[in-house]
């Protein structure tokens, strides 16, 4: 987790004599960082997370104090402290202002003007150091155990003394397309989660305690999937540290199937038949089973340009009603009938055996599986 606004305010507040002013229910804000502002214009620059730090200069400019909080409000910052006393007296923080904040769980602290910026930032700073060295550690500890089955006990040692312990239900999400943590960060800090997320081969990985009740699933998946280009893949709950490595291969096949099926996210334990495909530890043999059932029909689609599997699949998917794959198919039942007539020539069969039919199902689950793989 990134350093909190809490923490930056307790770490000063005595030494610098800040002062809450409003916002208190974004103490849990996620910050990036320190950034210095006193210009409207620079907050172009802002990434998302930081806590600007201002004296009010741009008043002079004409600029309001509400406008401008209202700006770095919007550009997802997460406080602001007010060195108050020359552009900006406590009169200024007006209750328009501090309702503001309060609505928006936005910080403002204020600390008087005999504050050098240069003291409280250089105590930020090394704070921010000091934080960053304990998440990496802990990052590189959770890469660590999502590589190797089961987590080696050293590992798990660790993992405990950042506060994870190795009994308990874990979930693992795996994100796509995440470009401002603090979107998802800043309301589970609220919530009070113990979890952490970290980068890992261009995606980011949430690991969470299911234990915390505070949130559903459902309000998580919502949560996360706030724009429509993230891709969310969640595995089912692992009943222990030792084995979130293959809990987080499960989290990486639920992605690759939403990615495929073009879904925000998917669930591992809403996949069905695929959880058996993806226990399978010889894909030659699902090969091989597809191309026994399936190859004959894949082969004459080719050589021929027609779509006979596609019309198979709906049939077998609608229960073998001729009606519901001419619906479905949006085309005539005579044509279904022609089709299904020349699929059972081609695979010599006539589809009346529950068996044979259930194998071409799965045939079709295995086909869809190997190209997700």
């Amino acid at each position: 987790m990134r350093t909190q606004v809490k923490t930056l305010y307790d770490s000063a507040k005595s030494k610098y004599m800040l002062t809450l002013r409003g916002g208190e229910n974004g103490l849990n804000n996620d910050t990036s960082w320190v950034y210095v502002a006193e210009d409207i214009q620079t907050v172009s620059f802002l990434k998302g997370g930081e806590l600007v730090i201002t004296t009010g200069l741009f008043t002079q400019s004409g600029v309001k104090l509400y406008n401008f909080i209202r700006t770095i409000a919007l550009h997802n910052c997460s406080g602001i402290l007010i060195n108050v006393g020359k552009y900006v007296s406590l009169p200024d923080l007006t209750p328009e202002i501090i309702e503001f904040c309060n609505v928006n769980k936005f910080p403002i602290f204020t600390m008087p003007w005999e504050v050098h910026l240069v003291d409280i930032l250089q105590d930020f700073c090394r704070l921010f150091l000091d934080e960053n060295h304990w998440e990496n550690q802990l990052s590189a500890t959770f890469q660590n155990a999502i590589n190797q089955l089961p987590v080696p006990d050293n590992t798990l040692r660790t993992l405990n003394q950042f506060g994870f312990a190795t009994a308990g239900n874990y979930r693992i999400f795996v994100i796509r397309n995440l470009i401002d943590k603090t979107r998802i960060t800043s309301p589970l800090n609220r919530y009070g989660w113990k979890y952490h997320l970290f980068e890992y081969e261009n995606m980011q990985v949430l690991v969470h305690n299911t234990a915390q009740t505070q949130l559903s699933l459902e309000g998580m998946i919502e949560l996360l999937c706030y724009c429509d280009s993230i891709r969310l893949g969640i595995s089912d709950a692992a009943p222990s540290l030792a084995q979130i490595s293959l809990y987080y291969k499960r989290a990486r096949f639920s992605l690759a199937v939403a990615e495929f099926r073009q879904k925000p996210y998917v669930r591992f334990d809403e996949l069905g038949l695929f959880q058996i495909l993806f226990n399978t530890s010889d894909p030659g043999l699902l090969e091989t089973f597809y191309l026994r059932h399936l190859g004959a029909l894949a082969n004459y689609d080719l050589d021929h340009d027609s779509d006979y599997l596609n019309t198979l699949k709906i049939y077998l998917m609608s229960d073998c009603s001729l009606l519901d794959t001419a619906s479905r198919m949006h085309t005539h039942r005579n044509t279904v009938i022609y089709r299904i007539r020349k699929i059972k020539e081609i695979l010599k069969t006539e589809l009346d055996n529950a068996a044979e039919k259930f194998n071409l199902l799965l045939a079709f689950y295995i086909k869809e599986y190997l190209s997700i793989q």
